[in-house]
């Protein structure tokens, strides 16, 4: 009884898990450009910058320009991951989801009143012996 109780729990867990985090290969990442695209910056799903690109032309510019284009296209890059993370988050199946977990919860129930009506019917065979 409580197996079936407890299966029924992990599903639902499950079901919350593969909504709220999609496989790996699926996560997306983000690109930022600055300088007029002659500087191209991406992050990974976790936020890490994993490649930093210039064009060669963009040493004409000061020290300080390049480093604010860097972090410019840094920062396009993070709000790129961002707003592509937003818009995973926003593709979950909650009609789908709710479904599922009604399902669990009707199963849950179910299994509750049956455990329910079995003490009961301990209980009065208890009482007849006594």
């Amino acid at each position: 009884m409580t197996e079936d109780f407890d299966r029924f729990l992990e599903e639902a867990r499950r079901a919350l898990d593969t909504a709220d985090r999609p496989p790996d290969e699926e996560l997306p990442g983000g690109e930022g450009t600055a300088a007029d695209g002659r500087i191209v910056a991406r992050v990974s799903p976790d936020g890490l910058l994993t490649s930093l690109q210039a064009d060669p032309r963009v040493m004409r510019l000061g020290l300080r320009e390049l480093c604010d284009q860097v972090v410019h296209a840094v920062n396009a890059a993070l709000g790129d991951l961002r707003s592509n993370l937003d818009a995973r988050h926003g593709a979950v199946d909650v009609t789908g989801l709710a479904e599922t977990l009604g399902t669990v919860q009707e199963e849950s129930l179910r299994k509750m009143n049956d455990f329910v009506r079995e003490i009961e019917e301990l209980a009065r065979r208890i009482e007849g012996r006594g």
